[in-house]
């Protein structure tokens, strides 16, 4: 059995003298480029400065920084390697800092939690209620996005969860799980455009859209409907998946609808924002599902989302 106190690989003996302060000097030397400014912003000398870089790439046994003609620096390819790396570091000090100033206030863990706009309020705010009140009286940080913007944010460890849609991404490093299928709908503006009579599907080509972005998943399965029924996909006057977006995007005009999902539009409808009608054929949107990389699934504060979540998700109407 290897003891406690057996001393670190020669190899790695100099990495151990990196601090997380240097980390974060790479990270500000690579956005201002200039050590002089740097000192100016620290209060310190800039030889000081110059010690510390020189140390740092000393321990790492590689430069990081060169000179560009402009006697700017600017990162080596190696150095773009490692401020790669600093930044995955960094963020998971930020992570466990989050999660120690969490329990210190009694709250228990902390959850970086990434969504899609296309939440319903009744689903999210019954996992939050679950996960903020006791027992677990935990803390949330919740970022809004389109799903590539969240699984790139959770690639760099500024995300433990997403709820996103699942055909975003096929890759394998992440972990994929299956929660629910929205269909889709119509909104616009309350006193809505096409009238009562039920919209046909070449109809809709007489509207302007308001989309999601060009290479979303629901944009993207959007236009294979039409293609699939040998009619041209709309284009978008406005896309975005931002709902106060949508809302002002329509608001004053009666030749304009939005696509969303039918929970959404009917929550919409329900609140009295925006008129609502059902998709003219069915349309299942993109799959829901938690997104999660293999070293975050078995973070207590995973954990205990993903419990609060299936708890929710059979009262809440989809």
């Amino acid at each position: 059995m290897k003891s406690l106190d057996t001393a670190p690989d020669p190899g790695l003996a100099s990495l151990y003298r990196l601090r997380l302060r240097d980390l974060q000097l790479l990270q500000q030397i690579a956005e201002v480029r200039s050590l002089t400014a740097i000192a100016d912003q620290r209060g310190v000398s800039q030889p000081a400065l110059s010690r510390a870089l020189k140390e740092i790439e000393t321990a790492l046994g590689a430069q990081i920084f060169e000179r560009t003609k402009s006697a700017m620096l600017a990162p080596t390819p190696i150095g773009q390697h490692v401020l790669a790396r600093a930044s995955l570091v960094l963020a998971d000090a930020q992570a466990l800092q989050s999660e120690i100033h969490a329990f210190e206030d009694g709250k228990g863990a902390h959850l970086r939690l990434g969504i899609i706009p296309y939440i319903t309020s009744s689903l999210l705010e019954g996992v939050l209620d679950r996960l903020t009140c006791p027992p677990w009286r935990m803390s949330v940080s919740v970022t809004e996005g389109t799903t590539d913007q969240l699984i790139a944010a959770l690639r760099r460890q500024e995300l433990d969860v997403v709820i996103g849609r699942l055909s975003a991404d096929v890759s394998s490093d992440l972990l994929r799980e299956r929660l629910f299928t929205q269909q889709a709908g119509i909104v616009s503006r309350l006193t809505p455009a096409p009238g009562p009579a039920p919209l046909g599907l070449p109809a809709l080509l007489d509207y302007e859209w308001v989309l999601p972005p060009m290479r979303s998943p629901t944009r993207q399965a959007f236009t294979e409907l039409f293609v699939q029924h040998d009619l041209p996909a709309p284009t978008a006057r406005i896309e975005t998946t931002s709902l106060n977006v949508i809302q002002a995007a329509l608001r004053h005009e009666d030749n304009r609808l939005a696509l969303l999902p039918a929970d959404i539009g009917r929550e919409l409808r329900q609140h009295g924002l925006l008129a609502y009608r059902d998709f003219p054929i069915p349309f299942p949107m993109p799959v829901v599902g938690l997104i999660s990389l293999p070293r975050t699934r078995a973070l207590p504060s995973v954990r205990t989302f993903r419990d609060a979540l299936y708890r929710v998700l059979p009262r809440v109407p989809l």
